[in-house]
Order: structure tokens, then C-alpha cells, then sequence
């Protein structure tokens, strides 16, 4: 009788292993989700992603998904943690993830998973959770990177920088980074599930591609978005005035550039306004042919899948780590809390739960990936998680409990800020001064004309602010971790 109810115990186990997906989890950095031709922007004839834009017909599409801290060692820490930033020790670049914060590789792990990780980590803290990891230390090389494994040292915060990686590949970064996840696939263990991360340092600045896209588009004049000639300092002298990444002006984009010999700088006649227009061009140029290589290699990705028979089985995620002014605002790079910086890609294909070609409008943030994660595996979330599964929304059904508003902090590079966004408004707090911005994104999407101060907005205002503060609370941060609150 024991013997028989251990038997059925262990079959239990062993179908619940079993109805457990794979996860397949992609993310790019910094790929904005207007350069996605399923997002349908004004770039969308000139998209180079075939294969994401299919994975989004085949499953459900994220319209508003919202990064926590637009800057990639923070924005990581939170999707592997579930975690603000406040509460995981990265606030900024080249953080170190806290030794008790949870991590969802861990989780999977316990269950049986499978678990690995391939390309950009930019944390100084050791993945955890991970039975094999290639990682390469920082922002990585565009060719011939070299990686560190679960098999060498690892470099720390206080490491040498003269430490040797385990590793190193020749090729293009993208290229090589799915040689190693298709490697690591091919010898997996086919009777337990995988878990397996595959990060792409594409099409991060200066935006460089392989050899096989040096022609894609060559001479061709591509649309530029509706801000890119905008006044930001007076349109928003808090926020987008201070930014430093200004596609013309001495530390700019042009001026990086100018001496570019492959490709190199588009035409102008020396003003200001032509200029920033072949910034643009240059930008735009490089920028999608980058992104054209890392939807060649998901493409590779999800082939083995299919051709493995496994491809329905696999829960396949595509994100990127933030958003990115193409620019709007007369800007290059994120950070900042406007919209394009903001709103990160969400792509989730899992025909078993997932209508093919939904879309989704909910409110969401990227501590929210590692719960919907664990609960797609059927795993309890950590309590000390902040974030929400998004496994309802992707079955079509939005609790009536859903969040309002989305919590926003930045801590780095000077340009201290918070803030709250809701489906309709934004308004943005700083450090060191009580005045704010606010902006109605439904009738002035593209944030030109900051509302502060107008009486016709004076009750909205109060109400988001009163959400802001309630948010406060909510994600349990204290005065002294504000950002800025060290520097007033």
C-alpha cells in the first residue's frame, strides 16, 4: 500500500514536471519598440524584424509595459529579481544585486528547471540561479567577445580589470551569443524543462552590425519621428533640457560621429536643424541594421525549437531592457521618464494560454517578468517580490484590481526624478526643487507641452499626485532613498 501511494506521489511529481513549459526569455538592449514593425510606428516599412513581428501574431503584443529605471544594470536587476530598484541594490550602472533578494533563475532551479544565460549581464553580482552562464563583463566588445562561466573567476566589483574571462569567440556578438545558446540547447537534458536567457548587447550605442547588413537601406532618406526638431529646453527645461545625450550639441550625437568613416556622416549644410538631421540618418541607419541582427539570430532560435517539435511547449518572451529615443525630442539613449524611454517591448508566444495576434493595454512594469515567469512554471512567487503576474492578462483577463499607475525613479547621471504614469497622465517630480511636470498623454502623446500649473488641470493634478504618493508606500521606499536625496 506505501508502495503504491509513493508511486502515485512520484507520477504526480513527474507529470507537474512535464506540464511545465520551457521558458525561452530574449531580450536586446535598448530596442525601442517603435523600430518593431508590429508596433506599427513610423519606421514600420523600414523594420528589420521579420521573426519578432511574427512571435507577436502568434501570441500577445504589450503596449504598455514600463520600465522602473530606464538604464540597463538597474532595469536587469528588477526583471531577474521582481524587485524596485530601491529594494535590489542596483539604482544604477554596474550594480551588484543584494545577496537577499530573490532571483527568479533560483526559483526555476528548485523545480527542476534547467537553467542558463547567454551574452550581455552588466551586473557585478554573479547570476545567480544559473546552471551555465556566458556572460561578458559590462557592455561587452561588439566583435570577438570574451565571456566569464560558471567554470572561471568571477570579476566582481573589486576585481582587476586585467582578470581573463573564461572564454572568447570570434565573430559578431549577436552571432556568437546564439552559438553558445544553441550549443548549450543542443546538449540539454530533454526530460527536464529549460529556463534559458539569451541577452543581446544589440542595438545598444554606437549600434554596430555585422558585415552581412553594411548595405541594408544605404541610400535611402528614412521618415523622421514628429519631435526630432523640438526646442526642449522650452518645452521641458527640468527633464529633456538638462539631458546630456542631444543629438547636436558638443557632447552630442553629431559630434561623436562626425568623423564616422564607415558609415559615414550623412550630408548637411552646417545648421543646426541639418545637422540633426543627418545625426538622425546616421543613427537611424546603423540602428536598424543592428536590430536586422538580432532578429536574424532569434530567427535561429526558434527554428531549432521547431524543428525539435518543442516550439508550442516553450513559453518564448521578448523584451528589451528599456526603450530608446530615436529622435524624439532631439535626443539619443533613454533614462529618462518620457515615453520612449519609458515603454519597454513586450512580445509573450504560448499558444496553450495565448490568443495568436492579441494585444494587451494594461499598466505594466518590469518587475512584474520574474513572477509571470514563476507562475507560468506553477511556482509560488517570493514574498519579498513586489511585481504582479501577468498570466491573467495574457489569458485575456485583467483583474479589477489592476494597478492604476506605474512607479518611476531614477537615481543616475545627475538628473534625479520620479514619477507616476497612468493610462491618461504623468507627472513628474525632482529632486531638489517643488517644481513638476505633467503632461495628458492621450491629447499630447508625444509630451511637447507640459501642463504644470494649469488651471485646467489643477484637480487631475492633485489626483495623480495623490497616487504618486500613495505609490510611495506601495513600493515601501524611504526619504533617504529618493533619488537624490543624498545631494540636496
Amino acid at each position: 500500500m506505501r508502495l503504491m501511494r509513493l508511486l502515485i506521489l512520484l507520477m504526480a511529481i513527474a507529470c507537474t514536471a512535464l506540464a511545465r513549459p520551457n521558458i525561452l526569455f530574449i531580450m536586446s538592449d535598448d530596442h525601442a519598440s517603435e523600430a518593431i514593425g508590429a508596433y506599427g510606428s513610423w519606421l514600420k516599412k523600414y523594420c528589420t524584424t521579420p521573426t519578432i513581428d511574427r512571435l507577436a501574431a502568434e501570441g500577445m503584443r504589450f503596449t504598455n509595459v514600463c520600465c522602473n529605471n530606464s538604464i540597463c544594470s538597474p532595469s536587469r536587476a528588477s526583471i531577474l529579481t521582481g524587485q524596485y530598484s530601491h529594494k535590489n541594490g542596483v539604482p544604477s550602472l554596474n550594480g551588484a544585486i543584494n545577496e537577499d533578494s530573490p532571483q527568479v533563475a533560483a526559483e526555476l532551479q528548485k523545480v527542476g528547471y534547467q537553467t542558463a544565460v547567454f551574452g550581455k549581464w552588466h551586473l557585478t553580482s554573479q547570476p545567480k540561479g544559473f546552471d551555465a552562464y556566458k556572460v561578458t563583463r559590462g557592455q561587452g566588445s561588439w566583435f570577438d567577445p570574451a565571456f566569464y562561466t560558471q567554470t572561471g573567476q568571477w570579476y566582481g566589483k573589486k576585481r582587476k580589470r586585467d582578470l581573463v574571462p573564461s572564454e572568447k569567440h570570434e565573430g559578431y556578438c549577436s552571432d556568437v551569443y546564439t552559438d553558445q545558446a544553441l550549443q548549450w540547447l543542443k546538449a540539454r537534458d530533454t526530460k527536464k524543462p529549460f529556463c534559458m536567457m539569451l541577452h543581446f548587447k544589440a542595438p545598444h550605442h554606437s549600434y554596430e552590425y555585422p558585415e552581412r547588413w553594411k548595405d541594408y537601406l544605404k541610400d535611402t532618406l528614412i521618415p523622421e519621428p514628429p519631435s526630432l526638431h523640438e526646442d526642449a529646453e522650452k518645452t521641458s527645461p527640468l527633464l529633456k533640457g538638462v539631458h546630456t545625450w542631444h543629438m547636436v550639441d558638443k557632447n552630442g550625437y553629431f559630434g561623436r560621429h562626425e568623423s564616422d568613416e564607415e558609415p559615414p556622416m550623412w550630408p548637411h549644410d552646417g545648421s543646426i536643424r541639418s545637422k540633426t538631421s543627418a545625426a538622425y540618418q546616421h543613427m537611424i541607419h546603423k540602428y536598424l541594421r543592428a536590430v536586422g541582427a538580432v532578429d536574424d539570430n532569434i530567427k535561429r532560435v526558434i527554428d531549432y525549437l521547431a524543428k525539435e517539435r518543442i516550439k508550442d511547449d516553450t513559453l518564448i518572451i521578448y523584451t528589451s531592457d528599456q526603450g530608446y529615443w530615436l529622435g524624439q525630442h532631439g535626443l539619443y539613449d533613454k533614462r529618462l521618464i518620457l515615453e520612449e524611454s519609458l515603454k519597454m517591448p513586450l512580445i509573450v508566444r504560448y499558444p496553450k494560454e495565448i490568443k495568436a495576434g492579441s494585444v494587451n493595454e494594461a499598466l505594466c512594469s518590469n518587475v512584474d517578468f520574474a513572477p509571470t515567469l514563476l507562475d507560468m512554471a506553477g511556482v509560488e512567487t517570493p514574498q519579498a517580490m513586489q511585481g504582479f503576474s501577468l498570466r491573467s492578462l495574457l489569458r485575456g483577463k485583467k483583474p479589477a484590481n489592476w494597478r492604476k499607475g506605474i512607479w518611476y525613479a531614477y537615481w543616475a547621471t545627475g538628473h534625479y526624478h520620479w514619477g507616476v504614469r497612468t493610462q491618461k497622465h504623468k507627472l513628474i517630480r525632482f529632486a531638489g526643487t517643488s517644481d513638476y511636470e505633467f503632461y495628458d498623454l492621450k491629447k499630447d502623446p508625444f509630451e511637447m507641452n507640459n501642463l504644470a500649473g494649469h488651471i485646467g488641470y489643477k484637480s487631475v493634478i492633485t489626483e495623480t499626485g495623490q497616487l504618486l504618493e500613495k505609490l510611495i508606500k506601495q513600493v515601501d521606499i524611504k526619504p533617504d532613498q529618493m533619488p537624490g536625496a543624498k545631494n540636496k
